[in-house]
């Protein structure tokens, strides 16, 4: 239901509430503009149920945020759909509310011709026989109006209702690392160490119960954000935050190391994840779903201009993610990864898809209008469920982390048995040079890897071995060894990384755990490290073999973990860290509150 108009709709005591939203990814869907909504007469609540009669304009013709315009057709069937939800919004009062995930739906086709009547305006009009509304209030002759609008880059949601006597009333509400790395071994900066602060004034407290490992310490910078996602730090040491179903958002840090100002460096509610900085600070990448845009930036004012369509046409639907990075040793070229559009997605085995992959385009030359994603630019692996994480290591090649998949059965000979639970493994992998093309096959929609093989009852693994869910006579485990490219360490089933940076030594890949819903007790919620080493190849690698299951440790991680969910515990997302690789910067997308820290070595 991605970049639709939807109508939401819940009951608030006697009255109904009608909200205008487009949704862009797994985040609340914010308001949409364009949309405006009439209530009209057979809308009533009861003790059972309520019904909504409405007249929406602005819902049958829509293009939001660089994509092409759609429309439904007025003389004929429209394929439409609807979600439902048992469980209450947060505020019934607040037409900007949050809300969770819908728990049904479904889809129909619906004929749009019956409404080609010289009945309709007066329909339209909110009343039967054609006349104005009644000024009696009733639950059948209530006409209330709702509207949204962008108001220097603040959403502004108003609501008015006009009853009998009653005056028009309205409701208001407010609603990686980008530095510059060469292919030495090391970074090393003469700027003074940045400030650490004990905690920040005005701060609210950390919303959920978190530890930290022997050595580090965490501060909370700010809460109450909406969806934190990506993050980068720019030229002048301005922390910029996607805010999904906001845009993004400069946080200015002052003398005590706090945040000391804030302000939206633009709006696009379809952002949801990818942001990332050239390494002379001046051009900003983003992306959405579907598009990727790039911008001059200005660090000392905090501005943007000359917004530009970098790659279009990414898939609308799926994975919503579309990470980016900028290899600093080659600032003209721009990595960004497309996740699969389903759990197995078997049409990614076709490379022209382009789906589960990353790929590459040089940013020197981009076509008028914009890359297509699916025909452009090159590959740097494919076969790549969801390779959200994303990190460039001191000889410019990128590693990825991948979220691979959920509700895995292994079947042999026609009966089925349970491996879900810590199974497959997610990976870490190798992607290599940028500049060059990476044609190799990492597996997905086929072989996955292992993370626990005591589980799997038939045949005998080790960790990070590759196996498909239903081998037969064709294809097996032993086509995995011999085609697909296996993961250089494995992760935890189920931990989501979604986030990855290296330290300014290359010595140690910081990942950030999202958590999953699909392991009981839950796994993730933290902030993980891989230690590194440089071989005597030049090249970098983890230090741990990859059959082993302790080549991370924790470093901040949620307290009740085995009980989290996406609204109990925090949820790392975006990681990076400071210009002087002091202090790592680390946003939480809770849908409870989002929130920003800050970790140090104490």
């Amino acid at each position: 239901m991605t970049y639709n108009p939807l109508t939401v709709v819940w009951a608030n005591g006697n009255d109904v509430v009608v909200s205008s939203r487009m949704a862009f990814g797994y985040f609340t869907p914010p308001p949409y503009e364009d949309a405006e909504y009439t209530i009209l007469p057979g809308t009533v609540v009861n003790d059972t149920h309520y019904s909504v009669t409405a007249l929406c304009r602005g819902c049958t013709y829509w293009a939001p945020y660089g994509n092409d315009p759609t429309s439904l057709d007025p003389n004929g069937e429209n394929y439409l759909a609807f979600a439902s939800s048992g469980v209450p919004v947060g505020d019934p009062a607040a037409n900007d509310t949050t809300f969770g995930i819908h728990e049904r739906v479904g889809h129909w086709v619906h004929n749009f011709q019956p409404a080609q009547t010289i009945d309709f305006d007066s329909w339209a009009e909110g009343n039967d026989d054609g006349e104005s509304p009644t000024s009696t209030v009733t639950k059948t002759t209530l006409l209330t109006t709702f509207s949204t609008s962008t108001l220097h880059s603040t959403t502004i949601l108003k609501t008015t209702v006009t009853m009998a006597g009653v005056s028009p009333s309205s409701a208001t509400a407010t609603v990686s690392s980008s530095h510059s790395t060469s292919t030495s071994s090391s970074i090393v900066s003469s700027a003074p160490v940045p400030p650490v602060p004990s905690s920040c004034s005005g701060v609210s407290a950390f919303r959920f119960g978190y530890q930290t490992a022997s050595g580090w310490k965490a501060v909370k910078l700010a809460g109450s954000l909406t969806g934190p996602r990506g993050l980068v730090v720019d030229s002048e040491g301005n922390l910029l935050v996607v805010q999904s179903g906001k845009g993004v958002t400069a946080h200015t840090l002052g003398a005590d190391g706090c945040i000391s100002s804030t302000k939206t460096l633009f709006s696009n509610p379809s952002l949801n994840h990818g942001i990332g900085l050239t390494p002379d600070g001046k051009t900003l990448y983003v992306s959405s779903m579907t598009t990727a845009w790039s911008y001059a930036y200005d660090a000392k004012a905090q501005s943007v201009s000359a917004q530009t369509v970098v790659v279009k046409g990414m898939q609308q639907g799926g994975h919503p993610t579309r990470n980016l990075i900028i290899p600093p040793a080659t600032p003209h070229l721009l990595v960004i990864q497309q996740g699969s559009y389903s759990n197995f997605d078997y049409e990614s085995l076709n490379k022209a898809v382009a789906r589960a992959v990353v790929k590459v385009f040089d940013t020197r030359s981009v076509p008028s209008g914009g890359y297509t994603y699916a025909s452009q630019g090159w590959l740097l692996g494919w076969g790549l469920r969801n390779e959200v994480a994303l990190a460039v290591d001191g000889n410019n090649a990128i590693w990825g982390v991948e979220n691979s998949g959920d509700d895995f059965a292994r079947t042999i000979n026609g009966q089925s048995y349970d491996i879900h639970n810590d199974n497959p493994a997610e990976e870490l992998n190798f992607l290599g040079d940028p500049s060059q093309a990476n044609d190799q096959w990492y597996g997905y929609p086929t072989c996955f890897s292992v993370w626990e093989p005591s589980v799997i009852k038939d045949k005998s693994f080790k960790v990070g071995q590759q196996f498909v869910v239903a081998p037969n006579s064709t294809y097996n485990d032993d086509t995995c060894t011999q085609r697909s490219v296996p993961p250089r360490l494995s992760i935890q089933a189920h931990s989501a990384p979604i986030g990855a940076v290296f330290d300014g030594t290359f010595q140690n890949l910081y990942v950030t755990l999202h958590g999953s819903w699909n392991r009981s007790p839950a796994t993730g919620f933290k902030v993980s490290v891989v230690p590194f080493t440089k071989l005597t190849s030049g090249e970098y690698d983890p230090v741990a073999a990859a059959d082993c299951k302790t080549g991370y440790t924790d470093v901040f991680w949620s307290t009740n973990v085995g009980s989290c969910t996406g609204s109990t515990c925090f949820r790392p997302s975006g990681i990076v860290f400071d210009k002087v690789f002091s202090r790592l910067f680390v946003a939480s997308d809770n849908t409870a509150e989002g929130e920003l820290f800050m970790l140090v070595k104490s």
